[in-house]
């Protein structure tokens, strides 16, 4: 998987605040359900609450990474950005100010757990919440991660073992 195609500008969203973790998945979700598929925001919602009742997706540093595995024909993204962060049950007790929130494919979830690891790391890093917010436009958003997400000789690797 290239993880640089999973975020689409229509699915990146800015919001001032959102009162709860429960408002927080439903927008996400609303954002999955974009691709027209015919998989709906309500399916895509429930796959990312259960799973976050096995255990909190928070990283720290003000970043969550909820992710699931549905059956879709090829893995998605969303970005969620908060002016507000929203308390969480993260391991720092920092409230979570970005959603990046995933959708992996229920016959091929194993092949993505490199991926999601990569990505975990690449969002916790210290700058990566200033300058997200320094971009307003989607468009510009994709951009700026994009560069972030650019496969490393790592990613090759594993690719060609699998």
């Amino acid at each position: 998987m290239d993880i640089t195609t999973l975020l689409t500008p229509e699915r990146i969203a800015h919001a001032q605040e959102m009162s709860s973790r429960k408002r927080v998945f439903e927008r996400l979700a609303e954002l999955l359900a974009s691709a027209q598929d015919g998989l709906s925001a309500e399916v895509i919602f429930d796959a990312l609450t259960n799973r976050e009742k096995l255990g909190s997706t928070a990283l720290g540093n003000g970043v969550a990474l909820p992710h699931t595995s549905i059956v879709i024909p090829e893995a998605r993204g969303a970005l969620l950005l908060l002016e507000e962060g929203l308390k969480m049950d993260a391991p720092d007790k920092k409230p979570v100010q970005v959603f990046m929130a995933i959708l992996v494919p229920a016959d091929k979830a194993s092949d993505f757990s490199p991926c999601i690891t990569e990505l975990a790391s690449i969002l916790l890093q210290k700058p990566l919440l200033e300058q997200l917010y320094h971009y307003r436009e989607p468009a510009d958003i994709l951009t700026y991660f994009n560069g972030l997400l650019l496969p490393t000789p790592q990613y090759y690797a594993t690719a060609l073992a699998a």
